[in-house]
């Protein structure tokens, strides 16, 4: 008699683990009737029933959300179905396309008038100093 009764409690809390996840982990718009916390709380303190009241109405299927798709708050641009398809309405409409080159002209020799002239510092030039100017330790930069 003991080890049926230890059976029935390993089920019970096997039962009421594994409810109390799928509630927790079943994404909002998939759940019905109540809100999350609320077939949280009904799952671990009402053990077995709870459990079968989640499966029979909290827990909605994967296939049909019964809320809307979009989630709450901000939505990510590329996530936003109105954002994607203005965007494709755009590229058909040709506004995100390239500018055409034009290969009519003759390339000229490149004048080097337009380079600065080097005042022949050798501190300018040195290894050591970075895109701006500055000097540092050799190491890379520290952010």
């Amino acid at each position: 008699m003991a080890r049926l009764l230890i059976a029935a409690i390993v089920l019970a809390a096997a039962v009421t683990l594994y409810g109390l996840f799928d509630c927790l982990l079943r994404d909002r718009g998939l759940i019905r009737v109540l809100p999350k916390p609320a077939w949280a709380l009904i799952i671990l303190f009402i053990p077995v029933l709870g459990f079968i009241l989640w499966y029979l109405f909290g827990r909605g299927s994967e296939d049909k959300p019964t809320r809307g798709i979009r989630p709450r708050g901000q939505v990510a641009p590329d996530d936003d179905p109105d954002y994607l398809r203005q965007v494709d309405r755009e590229l058909k409409l040709g506004k995100h396309a390239p500018p055409a080159e034009n290969h009519d002209e003759k390339t000229s020799p490149r004048d080097d008038t337009d380079k600065p002239e080097d005042d022949g510092d050798p501190a300018d030039t040195s290894a050591d100093s970075d895109d701006r100017g500055t000097k540092g330790d050799g190491r890379g930069r520290s952010n």
